[in-house]
């Protein structure tokens, strides 16, 4: 059974990825989600620890380079949801200074070829801390097609 891709906008602060991380263990059994991050921060020895020390805490989740122009990272996260694993990603990909930009293609691609579930997640950033503002309705991918389908709300899943 395919995973779960759980899509995350705007991307518009470097809080964002911990945030969702504890908002996904705040409502409980999403736990080892993989989480897509920028290679600036993913592979810099201090946030590297930091990142996955905050993954571990806030229920053992891990991170993935993400490199927006080398498609394996994206294959890594396909083969991540075709295992049935649970993925973090923000379809905007990286450069926070503008949260208003349109979603890079690489989600749709995952969603396709993965058929995964997929739930999507607002952040408001009206706050100095960001915060969760909406949690969509699940849905499963259909073949040949976007997002259709519907499912239960994130936050009453007891498992991913």
């Amino acid at each position: 059974m395919p995973g779960h891709l759980i899509l995350v906008c705007p991307h518009a602060s470097l809080l964002d990825g911990p945030v969702v991380a504890r908002h996904l263990h705040q409502i409980g059994g999403h736990c080892g989600y993989l989480f897509a991050v920028d290679p600036d921060y993913a592979r810099n020895p201090f946030w590297r620890l930091a990142l996955s020390w905050y993954g571990r805490v806030t229920g053992h989740h891990r991170m993935v380079p993400l490199d927006q122009r080398s498609p394996m990272a994206m294959r890594a996260i396909l083969r991540t949801l075709e295992a049935g694993h649970g993925v973090v990603l923000f379809p905007q990909g990286t450069g926070i200074s503008n949260p208003g930009r349109t979603d890079l293609p690489g989600a749709s691609w995952l969603i396709h070829k993965s058929r995964c579930l997929v739930t999507e997640i607002r952040l408001d950033h009206s706050r100095r801390i960001p915060h969760v503002a909406y949690r969509g309705r699940d849905h499963r991918a259909a073949i040949g097609t976007g997002r259709q389908g519907r499912g239960d709300d994130l936050s009453q899943r007891s498992s991913p």
